[in-house]
């Protein structure tokens, strides 16, 4: 991954996504909330609109091993669901811009929006 472009991932932007992983409430001890990070820092890296998230899942295990894709899928979607409610619906619009909404936080969706983030704090 990233092989194509000089696109690095810097460890003070890896602080800045679990920032936004922690205001809209998941805890970022548990091992889904690291892999959502994980993540959102491969798809700035492959920069690339269209992933599959199943790739994502495999690129993961693949890093970081004794894990299966399924296991990776599943620490995520139980991270975004064991959130902070209050804190996702306080912090939501604030972070992305747009009304809070549940559909977001799906494992691919709020993967994806994290990265739109942090490709705008590249750019600028």
């Amino acid at each position: 991954m990233g092989d194509n472009n000089n696109t690095v991932i810097k460890p003070k932007q890896i602080i800045f996504i679990f920032n936004i992983l922690r205001d809209i409430g998941l805890n970022t001890s548990h091992k889904g909330t690291k892999y959502i990070n994980k993540a959102v820092q491969m798809l700035i890296v492959i920069d690339n609109d269209i992933v599959k998230i199943k790739d994502i899942y495999s690129n993961i295990s693949n890093f970081y091993g004794n894990i299966t894709p399924k296991q990776v899928k599943n620490d995520i979607s139980y991270a975004l669901n064991s959130r902070a409610e209050e804190k996702t619906e306080k912090n939501f619009e604030k972070i992305f811009g747009f009304k809070y909404d549940q559909y977001y936080f799906t494992n691919k969706t709020i993967i994806e929006e994290i990265a739109r983030i942090m490709k705008l704090q590249i750019i600028n």
